[in-house]
């Protein structure tokens, strides 16, 4: 007897989950950041439009291709594409699973400094970088909350998606939006928090002629929303038949970019009272994630009446923030295990095992971390091309029409068409200026693969996956289990309507 296929309980659960997804560290510790050196408010109207033209489109692509193939990434490239196209699946679930193995990590900090925060480790007049550096160079500590990471995310993901994943969301999404309202109001409430909602909300018009506004727009909404990384592909194989792809893409994308305002709201205002300038408050902003997050901010929130609270409530929302991303990755690796025929509970273990002794290396040292964010973060980049390429050979008409309108509340129109039609020329400017900007960073090693952000280190990476991927193809399209009657049901009237 055939296994009952699982699906999300309500489409509040599954629109809860889908936010659990794309609101993750990239909106609490990234945005404020990436906002605050690119002039503000410009970048929130390059966000706005890099959000319409690059996450959108790619959101719809996602769930269309999970909800028809009802497969994991192998499965459903293969299904969608052809048989000698299931590489690029195992391709895009792999690049997932590299961010998984180091995200884990991320969340165990993010673990540690709300036990921080709430035992009073966070202080006023405590040395912040002291506590970080104590922390960080200690691996019986960033493995052991590495392991409590794993387990917790493990545990959620072994309970199903209505039992687990729909549950765990419908409290931690609840929860992070509101521990993100109170920190914003916090902040803004603060003398001279104006400053940094001006920044941030009124746009120098100039700067939208800056070129690297727009490059950092663009790369803030791929890694924000989660879009081309297949966490929305995996998650619409649970979909029930009537669930609305267009209006839930529009949803989850206008979610995540308000968890990112929130976020800045919390952040700039801060930063921007108790900085001795403006040019001070940028430069402070540019201290990379972490050094903005467990440095300047954990020094900063005790200074202030009531930061003690606000620190705990801030932790805790980047603590959920990352669990809710960290879930749908471990996911992927479980689905497509599922799909070749594994039960949930075994390939939940399978997954969780290898993501944690994967994800020791970061956890040990943390350029290891920081090479793995850059490698398989711009190899996001290449799994969105995938997914372009997959609605190209699809016919891009057809995936509009048959697919996303055929349920969708609102009518998507032809600028679905031109955005993956253009996605290739997106993707060569994003792609292109990380690897010059890589390049810049080490003009006379750039081609080293040791070296921790170089170009080099990102290529040889990214060819060793792609060639195994390549040579173990036949054997995964085998791997996977089923068909897709839908798709197959789609495909056969296609013919038949070319026929006539």
């Amino acid at each position: 007897m055939a296994e009952k296929r699982e699906q999300w309980g309500s489409r509040l659960g599954f629109i809860a989950a889908s936010l659990g997804m794309a609101v993750g560290t990239g909106n609490i510790w990234r945005f404020p950041r990436v906002a605050g050196t690119n002039d503000g408010g410009a970048f929130l109207v390059a966000y706005l439009v890099a959000n319409l033209a690059w996450a959108v489109p790619l959101m719809m692509m996602e769930l269309s291709m999970g909800k028809t193939t009802r497969f994991g990434t192998i499965g459903a490239f293969r299904n969608w594409l052809g048989r000698e196209k299931t590489w690029m699946g195992a391709w895009v679930g792999f690049t997932c699973l590299g961010i998984m193995f180091y995200y884990s990590v991320i969340l165990g900090w993010a673990l540690r400094y709300f036990t921080f925060a709430v035992s009073g480790a966070i202080h006023k007049g405590m040395d912040s970088e002291a506590l970080w550096n104590g922390f960080i160079n200690t691996p019986s500590q960033t493995i052991m909350f590495h392991l409590i990471a794993m387990l917790i995310g493990g545990y959620i993901v072994y309970r199903g998606v209505q039992g687990g994943l729909e549950l765990a969301n419908k409290i931690m999404i609840p929860t992070l939006f509101v521990c993100l309202i109170i920190s914003a109001v916090w902040a803004i409430s603060k003398p001279g928090a104006i400053v940094g909602l001006d920044y941030l909300f009124v746009p120098k018009w100039g700067s939208l002629g800056n070129p690297n506004v727009w490059l950092n727009a663009f790369t803030q909404s791929a890694w924000s929303t989660g879009a081309g990384w297949a966490l929305m592909l995996t998650y619409a194989v649970y979909m029930k038949e009537n669930e609305d792809i267009g209006v839930n893409s529009f949803m989850i994308v206008l979610g995540d970019a308000s968890a990112a305002i929130l976020a800045a709201m919390s952040v700039l205002p801060t930063v921007f009272a108790l900085s001795p300038s403006p040019d001070k408050a940028v430069e402070a902003l540019k201290a990379g994630n972490t050094g903005l997050t467990f440095i300047y901010l954990a020094k900063l929130f005790p200074t202030m009446p009531g930061g003690m609270l606000v620190a705990s409530l801030f932790f805790l929302a980047l603590a959920l923030a990352a669990l809710s991303s960290l879930l749908p990755m471990i996911e992927v690796g479980v689905r497509n295990f599922m799909d070749a025929g594994f039960d949930r509970k075994k390939a939940t273990l399978i997954i969780c095992i290898g993501g944690f002794l994967l994800g020791v290396p970061s956890a040990y040292k943390v350029d290891f971390l920081n090479n793995q964010d850059m490698v398989w973060g711009v190899g996001l980049l290449i799994s969105g091309l995938m997914f372009a390429y997959a609605a190209y050979k699809y016919g891009i008409d057809r995936v509009r029409n048959e697919i996303i309108n055929k349920t969708s509340d609102i009518y998507v129109g032809k600028w679905w068409n031109y955005c993956i039609s253009l996605f290739p020329v997106m993707f060569a400017f994003i792609f292109g200026w990380w690897i010059w900007q890589a390049i810049t960073w080490y003009p006379n090693t750039w081609w080293n693969p040791m070296e921790v952000y170089s170009p080099g280190t990102m290529v040889v990476q990214w060819v060793i996956s792609a060639i195994i991927w390549i040579a173990l193809n036949n054997w995964l399209a085998n791997w996977i289990k089923g068909t897709s009657p839908q798709l197959l049901a789609m495909n056969a009237g296609a013919s038949i309507k070319g026929g006539k």
